[in-house]
Protein backbone atom coordinates (compact mmCIF):
# COMPACT_ATOMS: atom_id res chain seq x y z
CA UNK A 1 0.00 0.00 0.00
CA UNK A 2 1.27 3.47 -0.87
CA UNK A 3 2.57 5.47 2.10
CA UNK A 4 0.39 8.55 1.56
CA UNK A 5 1.68 10.30 4.67
CA UNK A 6 5.28 10.12 3.44
CA UNK A 7 4.23 11.15 -0.06
CA UNK A 8 2.53 14.28 1.27
CA UNK A 9 5.55 15.09 3.45
CA UNK A 10 7.82 14.80 0.42
CA UNK A 11 5.62 17.00 -1.75
CA UNK A 12 5.24 19.59 1.01
CA UNK A 13 8.99 20.27 0.79
CA UNK A 14 8.33 21.54 -2.73
CA UNK A 15 5.16 23.47 -1.85
CA UNK A 16 3.02 20.93 -3.68
CA UNK A 17 -0.30 19.48 -2.51
CA UNK A 18 -2.37 16.71 -4.05
CA UNK A 19 -5.90 15.45 -3.50
CA UNK A 20 -5.82 12.30 -5.61
CA UNK A 21 -3.45 9.37 -5.26
CA UNK A 22 -4.42 6.99 -8.07
CA UNK A 23 -1.66 8.10 -10.44
CA UNK A 24 0.94 7.87 -7.66
CA UNK A 25 -0.14 4.37 -6.70
CA UNK A 26 0.36 3.39 -10.32
CA UNK A 27 3.69 5.23 -10.50
CA UNK A 28 5.10 3.37 -7.51
CA UNK A 29 3.90 -0.06 -8.67
CA UNK A 30 6.93 -1.93 -9.97
CA UNK A 31 6.23 -4.78 -12.38
CA UNK A 32 7.09 -7.33 -9.67
CA UNK A 33 4.39 -5.86 -7.41
CA UNK A 34 1.95 -5.55 -10.30
CA UNK A 35 2.36 -9.22 -11.19
CA UNK A 36 1.78 -10.37 -7.63
CA UNK A 37 -1.30 -8.19 -7.11
CA UNK A 38 -2.76 -8.37 -10.61
CA UNK A 39 -2.63 -4.59 -11.15
CA UNK A 40 -1.03 -2.33 -13.76
CA UNK A 41 2.69 -1.53 -13.50
CA UNK A 42 4.36 1.86 -13.79
CA UNK A 43 5.86 1.20 -17.23
CA UNK A 44 3.45 3.39 -19.23
CA UNK A 45 3.45 6.32 -16.81
CA UNK A 46 7.25 6.11 -16.72
CA UNK A 47 7.22 6.80 -20.46
CA UNK A 48 5.24 9.98 -19.84
CA UNK A 49 7.42 11.12 -16.94
CA UNK A 50 10.58 10.62 -18.98
CA UNK A 51 9.20 12.94 -21.67
CA UNK A 52 8.16 15.60 -19.13
CA UNK A 53 11.55 15.50 -17.40
CA UNK A 54 13.44 15.73 -20.68
CA UNK A 55 11.35 18.64 -21.91
CA UNK A 56 11.65 20.71 -18.73
CA UNK A 57 15.40 20.13 -18.44
CA UNK A 58 15.83 21.01 -22.12
CA UNK A 59 13.93 24.25 -21.57
CA UNK A 60 16.01 25.10 -18.51
CA UNK A 61 19.25 24.57 -20.44
CA UNK A 62 17.93 26.54 -23.42
CA UNK A 63 16.99 29.51 -21.23
CA UNK A 64 20.01 29.49 -18.91
CA UNK A 65 22.86 28.52 -21.24
CA UNK A 66 22.16 30.74 -24.29
CA UNK A 67 25.77 30.48 -25.47
CA UNK A 68 25.77 26.68 -25.81
CA UNK A 69 25.36 25.22 -29.32
CA UNK A 70 22.80 22.48 -29.90
CA UNK A 71 25.27 19.61 -29.62
CA UNK A 72 26.58 20.73 -26.25
CA UNK A 73 23.05 21.36 -24.98
CA UNK A 74 22.15 17.78 -25.84
CA UNK A 75 25.27 16.51 -24.11
CA UNK A 76 24.54 18.57 -21.01
CA UNK A 77 20.96 17.29 -20.83
CA UNK A 78 22.16 13.71 -21.22
CA UNK A 79 24.45 14.22 -18.22
CA UNK A 80 21.63 15.30 -15.92
CA UNK A 81 18.86 13.12 -17.32
CA UNK A 82 20.24 9.59 -17.17
CA UNK A 83 19.90 6.53 -14.97
CA UNK A 84 22.66 7.46 -12.53
CA UNK A 85 21.52 11.06 -12.13
CA UNK A 86 17.83 10.13 -11.87
CA UNK A 87 18.63 7.56 -9.20
CA UNK A 88 20.32 10.27 -7.13
CA UNK A 89 17.30 12.55 -7.48
CA UNK A 90 15.02 9.66 -6.55
CA UNK A 91 16.95 8.89 -3.37
CA UNK A 92 16.87 12.55 -2.38
CA UNK A 93 13.10 12.47 -2.89
CA UNK A 94 12.90 9.20 -0.91
CA UNK A 95 11.25 7.45 -3.84
CA UNK A 96 12.92 4.24 -2.67
CA UNK A 97 10.74 4.36 0.46
CA UNK A 98 7.55 4.81 -1.57
CA UNK A 99 8.19 1.96 -4.01
CA UNK A 100 5.77 -0.95 -4.13
CA UNK A 101 7.79 -4.09 -4.88
CA UNK A 102 7.00 -7.76 -5.18
CA UNK A 103 8.30 -10.05 -2.45
CA UNK A 104 11.12 -11.47 -4.55
CA UNK A 105 12.33 -8.07 -5.72
CA UNK A 106 12.15 -6.73 -2.19
CA UNK A 107 14.31 -9.57 -0.88
CA UNK A 108 16.86 -9.10 -3.67
CA UNK A 109 17.44 -5.44 -2.75
CA UNK A 110 15.26 -3.85 -5.39
CA UNK A 111 14.99 -0.59 -3.46
CA UNK A 112 18.70 -0.02 -3.96
CA UNK A 113 18.84 -0.79 -7.69
CA UNK A 114 19.44 2.33 -9.77
CA UNK A 115 17.46 1.00 -12.72
CA UNK A 116 14.33 0.47 -10.62
CA UNK A 117 14.67 3.77 -8.75
CA UNK A 118 15.28 5.63 -12.02
CA UNK A 119 12.08 4.23 -13.50
CA UNK A 120 10.15 5.10 -10.35
CA UNK A 121 11.46 8.68 -10.40
CA UNK A 122 10.27 9.20 -13.97
CA UNK A 123 6.95 7.56 -13.08
CA UNK A 124 6.62 9.88 -10.08
CA UNK A 125 7.02 12.92 -12.35
CA UNK A 126 4.48 11.46 -14.75
CA UNK A 127 2.01 11.03 -11.90
CA UNK A 128 2.56 14.57 -10.66
CA UNK A 129 2.06 15.91 -14.18
CA UNK A 130 -1.23 14.03 -14.61
CA UNK A 131 -2.45 15.00 -11.15
CA UNK A 132 -1.42 18.66 -10.86
CA UNK A 133 0.03 19.74 -14.19
CA UNK A 134 3.38 20.94 -15.50
CA UNK A 135 3.86 23.85 -13.09
CA UNK A 136 4.10 21.60 -10.04
CA UNK A 137 6.54 19.27 -11.79
CA UNK A 138 8.66 22.33 -12.48
CA UNK A 139 8.48 23.29 -8.78
CA UNK A 140 10.07 19.97 -7.87
CA UNK A 141 12.76 20.18 -10.55
CA UNK A 142 13.65 23.75 -9.58
CA UNK A 143 14.79 22.52 -6.18
CA UNK A 144 15.84 18.98 -7.01
CA UNK A 145 17.44 18.96 -10.47
CA UNK A 146 18.13 22.46 -11.80
CA UNK A 147 20.57 23.42 -8.99
CA UNK A 148 22.81 20.50 -10.02
CA UNK A 149 22.85 21.73 -13.61
CA UNK A 150 23.56 25.30 -12.50
CA UNK A 151 26.42 24.14 -10.27
CA UNK A 152 27.74 21.88 -13.03
CA UNK A 153 28.52 19.24 -10.40
CA UNK A 154 28.36 16.13 -12.55
CA UNK A 155 31.11 14.45 -14.57
CA UNK A 156 30.44 16.55 -17.63
CA UNK A 157 32.36 19.83 -17.53
CA UNK A 158 31.51 22.86 -19.61
CA UNK A 159 34.67 24.57 -20.82
CA UNK A 160 33.49 28.18 -20.63
CA UNK A 161 36.91 29.52 -21.64
CA UNK A 162 36.82 27.61 -24.92
CA UNK A 163 33.23 28.69 -25.58
CA UNK A 164 34.13 32.32 -24.95
CA UNK A 165 37.19 32.03 -27.18
CA UNK A 166 35.06 30.59 -29.99
CA UNK A 167 32.56 33.41 -29.63
CA UNK A 168 35.25 36.12 -29.62
CA UNK A 169 37.01 34.65 -32.65
CA UNK A 170 33.75 34.79 -34.58
CA UNK A 171 33.54 38.53 -33.89
CA UNK A 172 37.14 39.82 -33.83
CA UNK A 173 40.78 38.82 -34.14
CA UNK A 174 41.66 40.37 -30.79
CA UNK A 175 42.89 38.07 -28.01
CA UNK A 176 41.40 37.50 -24.60
CA UNK A 177 43.49 38.26 -21.54
CA UNK A 178 42.87 36.70 -18.11
CA UNK A 179 44.14 39.01 -15.39
CA UNK A 180 44.69 38.13 -11.72
CA UNK A 181 42.78 40.67 -9.62
CA UNK A 182 43.39 39.46 -6.09
CA UNK A 183 44.03 36.50 -3.84
CA UNK A 184 42.21 36.15 -0.53
CA UNK A 185 41.91 33.59 2.23
CA UNK A 186 44.62 31.39 3.68
CA UNK A 187 47.36 29.37 2.06
CA UNK A 188 45.29 26.22 2.53
CA UNK A 189 41.98 27.77 1.43
CA UNK A 190 42.74 30.55 -1.04
CA UNK A 191 40.17 32.35 -3.16
CA UNK A 192 41.31 33.83 -6.46
CA UNK A 193 39.57 36.60 -8.38
CA UNK A 194 40.26 36.85 -12.11
CA UNK A 195 38.86 39.08 -14.85
CA UNK A 196 38.74 38.31 -18.55
CA UNK A 197 39.56 41.32 -20.71
CA UNK A 198 39.18 42.05 -24.41
CA UNK A 199 40.87 45.12 -25.88
CA UNK A 200 40.99 46.81 -22.49
CA UNK A 201 37.35 46.07 -21.64
CA UNK A 202 36.48 43.76 -18.74
CA UNK A 203 34.02 41.21 -20.08
CA UNK A 204 33.57 39.22 -16.89
CA UNK A 205 34.96 38.48 -13.45
CA UNK A 206 34.95 35.27 -11.44
CA UNK A 207 36.15 33.70 -8.21
CA UNK A 208 37.41 30.22 -7.44
CA UNK A 209 39.56 28.07 -5.19
CA UNK A 210 42.14 27.87 -7.97
CA UNK A 211 43.15 30.16 -10.83
CA UNK A 212 41.71 27.63 -13.26
CA UNK A 213 38.35 27.64 -11.50
CA UNK A 214 38.34 31.45 -11.28
CA UNK A 215 39.17 31.76 -14.98
CA UNK A 216 36.29 29.46 -15.90
CA UNK A 217 33.96 31.50 -13.67
CA UNK A 218 35.12 34.72 -15.35
CA UNK A 219 34.49 33.26 -18.81
CA UNK A 220 31.04 32.06 -17.72
CA UNK A 221 30.25 35.54 -16.40
CA UNK A 222 31.38 37.08 -19.69
CA UNK A 223 29.26 34.67 -21.74
CA UNK A 224 26.16 35.38 -19.67
CA UNK A 225 26.60 39.11 -20.30
CA UNK A 226 27.31 38.68 -23.99
CA UNK A 227 24.22 36.49 -24.40
CA UNK A 228 21.98 39.25 -23.02
CA UNK A 229 23.09 41.78 -25.62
Amino acid sequence: MLNKKLLNEILAKYDVKIKKYDHFILAMSHSSYANEHNVSSNERIEFLGDAVLGMLVARYIYENFPFLPEGKMSKLRATYVCENANAKYAKELQIDKLLLLGRGEELSGGRQKDAIINDAFESFLGALYLTNGLDDVKKVLEKLVFPHIKANDQIEFIDYKSLLQEYVQSETRASLVYKDIKKEGTANLPTFTISVILEGIVLGTGKGRSKKEASQAAAKDALSKVAKK
